[in-house]
């Protein structure tokens, strides 16, 4: 079996769909022949082998601003990409096409126009309607959303084959980890530093009178990069909060954990969210979480049983939610007890093995290459 997976970003790109791909691609490369078409970052190789995913690299330009593409760079990326793609299925014989967002499944749209080539396709995040999206939507073989809100997306322009597969997280990495010494309590989050994920109004919580006067112990700590973070960075100057806010810039996977065992409550305060993976890596270190209750936050967290949820954009309730669990190390317990018990479903393994059902599926009915 023979699997190319088309899109625009990849490792090291950070973000849900680009973690999504490496480790359906990492976990699926024993049961088949995973490849990779993205475009060029920095300076990784045009062509290397990677935990046995054949990864090609082509664009005009590299990225070199890993949080944040220009509509330049994605424009001149495509072509390249479909180019590459197309050619590798003939040269391959690739027996199916797992798209990774909508920029991915307009190229499998295309490609199996011209040489008769299921596809399937993936979406994270919550789109907006236009006749582009339902035709190619329509026309996959499966449609995989990511949380229940991004199943009723599917159903609203008219896919009938939708399968929910939820993002995950590599529980291995959290094994034995210990919670690190620091001073004060720290309040953490996690996230693409746009106006999407409402990082603003976590900020300006940190002036709302009852917290202010909680304790100067409280600080928060903010992980990520992106076209916001000049902005948020001039609001905490403006509010007078430079001491307690600490933007930490953008961190490699592999070291979140070690931030996240300083953390003693996450927020994600997003307006719009097609799943938060950082809310279930928050849960995998132990750390209660706040969020907000929005698309696919409401398939993780549960109101007062494995987390608190605020209203999006209210600065008010966020203060208030951080209050209780500062000045509650029961609710903290219970919370994190209640969400590591189901903290399994999510592991990448289990995830991986439900995707690669779906490949089996699609291509029980044609002939796959040995």
């Amino acid at each position: 079996m023979r699997i190319l997976m088309p899109v625009l970003h990849y490792y090291p790109v950070i973000g849900g769909l680009e973690t999504w791909t490496q480790n359906i691609a990492e976990k699926l490369a024993n049961k088949a022949e995973i490849f990779v078409v993205t475009a060029r970052v920095g300076d990784s190789a045009k062509h290397e082998v990677k935990n046995g995913v054949k990864i090609f690299r082509t664009s005009l330009f590299a990225l070199k601003d890993l949080s944040y593409s220009s509509f330049f760079h994605i424009l001149t990326a495509m072509p390249f990409i479909f180019s590459r793609s197309f050619f590798l299925i003939l040269l391959q014989k690739i027996n199916l096409l797992h798209c990774q967002g909508f920029l991915g499944a307009c190229i499998g749209y295309y490609i199996s126009k011209i040489v008769n080539i299921p596809y399937i396709v993936t979406v994270q995040r919550l789109e907006g309607n236009n006749f582009l999206k339902k035709i190619v939507y329509r026309n996959a073989k499966v449609c995989i959303a990511a949380s229940s809100a991004i199943k009723e997306y599917f159903k609203e322009i008219g896919c009938s084959n939708i399968e929910v597969i939820p993002n995950g997280v590599d529980l291995k990495r959290f094994e034995n980890l210990k919670k690190q010494q620091k001073d004060g309590f720290v309040v953490m989050t996690v996230a693409r530093l746009e106006k999407v994920k409402g990082i603003e109004y976590l900020i300006r919580a940190f002036t709302r009178s009852d917290l202010a006067l909680a304790g100067s112990d409280l600080q928060l700590f903010i992980i990520g990069d992106g076209s916001e973070r000049k902005n948020l960075e001039n609001l905490t100057r403006e509010l007078g909060l430079v001491k307690k806010v600490k933007f930490l810039g953008p961190i490699p996977p592999e070291g979140i954990p070690e931030y996240l065992a300083m953390a003693d409550c996450f927020v994600l305060p997003s307006l719009k969210e097609g799943f938060g993976i950082a809310i279930l890596e928050a849960i995998a270190a132990r750390v209660p979480v706040i969020a907000s209750k929005v698309g696919g936050i409401l398939d993780i967290i549960e109101n007062e049983k494995n987390g608190l949820l605020v209203t999006p954009g209210n600065p008010e309730e966020i203060a208030k939610a951080i209050l209780r669990i500062y000045n509650n190390p029961e609710l903290r317990e219970r919370l994190v007890n209640f969400a590591i018990a189901g903290l399994t479903r999510y592991d990448w393994q289990n995830i991986a093995q439900e995707v690669f059902k779906i490949y089996e599926n699609c291509l029980s009915h044609r002939h796959i290459s040995a």
